[in-house]
Formats: C-alpha cells, sequence, structure tokens
C-alpha cells in the first residue's frame, strides 16, 4: 500500500526544473494543446510555470500496483497522463471517463493533468512513480487502489467498516436494477448491474475479504466451492453519499508544494448480502436473476479483484 504522506528522499521531477527532454516525435503524435508538455513555452524552463492544482480524489483518479501499475478514472471528466521515462522520452496519453491506462514496467514519472485553466496554468492532480515496476511513494500522491475504494463505498479498509454493514443506508436493489444468479451446487456466484451507477462487491470468505467495482450494465463473477465448511458472504454496496470536501495539494506561501488531503468519506449505503455455504443459499437479500436469463446474457463480465 503506497504511503501517501511520504516524501521521497531523491525526487526526479522532470520538466520541472529546466532538465533536458527528449521530446521527438510529440508533436507529430498529436499533442493536445490544453494539455502542458513539451513545444509548450512554459515547458522544460528554468523557471517552472505557475501550477494549479486538483484534488485527484474528487475526480475519481487512482492507481492500481499489481502485475503492473496502472491509472484508473472512474470520475465524470478527462485527464491525461504526462509520461517520463527514464530513457528520456516523453509519452502523453488520455484517460477519459471510466478507462484505464498501463504504464510502463520500465522507470517512470508519470504526472496526471486536467486541461489547462482558463488562465492557462497547467492542472495537475498529482504524480505516479514507478521504479523495477512498482509505485513509489511521492509528495503529491494518487490515490491508491484501496484508498479510492475506501472513500467512494464502505469497505473492510473503511474506517467506519466496524460492523459491516449495520448503520447502512439501504437502497432498494430491484430499483437500482442489482441482482444475482447462483445455481444450487454450482462453482460461480455472479452478480448483475443492469443500473446507471458503479457498485463494489465485498466478498467473505472465512476471514478473508475480496472487493470488486461493478460497473453499469455489467457483471462480475465470483468462483466458489461447493463443498467448503466455511460461508461465502456477498454483500453489494453502493457509492457513499454527502461527506464533506477535501483539499486539492497546495503551496505555501515558501514555494512548497504540499500533499492535501481526502474528503470525509459520507454516510455508506448498501444493497444487501447473499451468504451461501456447502453449494446452499442460506440467505438473500437481492433479487435473484432468471437462469435462463442470466445464461443468455452476453454482456462483458467486469471487475478487479482486490485483497
Amino acid at each position: 500500500m503506497v504511503t501517501t504522506n511520504a516524501v521521497r528522499e531523491h525526487p526526479i521531477e522532470p520538466g520541472l526544473d529546466g532538465s533536458d527532454i527528449d521530446d521527438t516525435g510529440i508533436r507529430d503524435s498529436g499533442w493536445d494543446d490544453s494539455y502542458w508538455g513539451p513545444g509548450d513555452p512554459d515547458f522544460g524552463t528554468a523557471t517552472p510555470p505557475r501550477f494549479t492544482f486538483a484534488d485527484p480524489h474528487a475526480a475519481g483518479l487512482f492507481h492500481a500496483d499489481d502485475e503492473h501499475v496502472s491509472i484508473h478514472n472512474r470520475g465524470t471528466g478527462s485527464a491525461a497522463a504526462l509520461i517520463f521515462l527514464d530513457d528520456g522520452r516523453v509519452e502523453l496519453r488520455r484517460l477519459g471517463p471510466g478507462e484505464t491506462i498501463t504504464l510502463p514496467d520500465e522507470d517512470s514519472f508519470t504526472y496526471l493533468q486536467a486541461p489547462r485553466g482558463d488562465d492557462g496554468r497547467p492542472v495537475v492532480f498529482g504524480g505516479v512513480w514507478v521504479h523495477q515496476g512498482r509505485a513509489m511513494p511521492v509528495t503529491i500522491p494518487i490515490p491508491s487502489e484501496r484508498e479510492f475504494l475506501a472513500q467512494r463505498y464502505l469497505t473492510p479498509w473503511s474506517t467506519d467498516w466496524v460492523g459491516g454493514l449495520a448503520g447502512c443506508r439501504l437502497r432498494d436493489p430491484a430499483e437500482d436494477h442489482i441482482s444475482y444468479q447462483y445455481r444450487s451446487g454450482g462453482t460461480t456466484f455472479t452478480v448483475r448491474n443492469a443500473g446507471d451507477t458503479w457498485v463494489a462487491v465485498v466478498h467473505r470468505a472465512g476471514s478473508e475479504y475480496t472487493v470488486v467495482e461493478c460497473g453499469p450494465h455489467e457483471r462480475v463473477d465470483f468462483s466458489i466451492s461447493p463443498h467448503s465448511a466455511h460461508s461465502d458472504v456477498f454483500s453489494v454496496v453502493g457509492p457513499r453519499l454527502d461527506g464533506s470536501p477535501g483539499r486539492a495539494p497546495y503551496v505555501s506561501a515558501s514555494g512548497t508544494v504540499h500533499p492535501g488531503w481526502a474528503a470525509r468519506p459520507g454516510a455508506a449505503t448498501a444493497y444487501g448480502s447473499v451468504v451461501i455455504m456447502l453449494g446452499s443459499l442460506m440467505y438473500s437479500a437481492l433479487p435473484k436473476r432468471n437462469l435462463y436469463l442470466a445464461f443468455s446474457d452476453r454482456r462483458r463480465g467486469c471487475g478487479r479483484v482486490h485483497r
């Protein structure tokens, strides 16, 4: 898990200190003038531009560190990743709503940006430093996946998880088109989201937890053993409501860049749980989808498992 308030001992922040940048091919690749990068008069100069900082939590941006480091956009706005590679190359990758990009395994530093402000100043959400294929701590971080999930939903890593779903605001799964599919003795449990809102599924198998997001009009599948002595509990949670705003990174009077902080999480919501043990349905608070319709549904599965 990334330590979000750590300061890198030997920061590598290319493009801010006038360092030489090999921008060969950048202009030919359709560089978007709305983002800060090579070819701009305020890029790679001895005096860096006056940056504006934005809140990555509010924008729905996070990074995941599995086999490869990836950046995800769960927000409604577009962003761009400005990737500085160790060999001097620079890449721009756009990141639209709901999209994901995988960063190169080689050493790199990536700035996540919003389009320039009305005053022309570059807008930066934060950075992701990849060293030997792993994400490292930085001064102004992009949230980790675990931090993002705990902020958006009620998860086992949330500070208000004590008691599980007790105290959650219950939502109507039928009204929001949330359902499940399971056949007695089967080895697959499926949650289907035919609604228009992202949800997450918290799966408890014994003492182990996993959390998987499921987007609108998608499904997520879980493998279970019908012979296991422990119960499998699948709890579907919805986005949090209300909460207080956080603060984006900011620059103090001394010129030092400081990390911001996330908003106070809002009230947790949930649709209910399904409990399966020894291949049998023990409890359900979700509507069960017709098996024929479920098997004939060709929509793709979704979800990243987070343990």
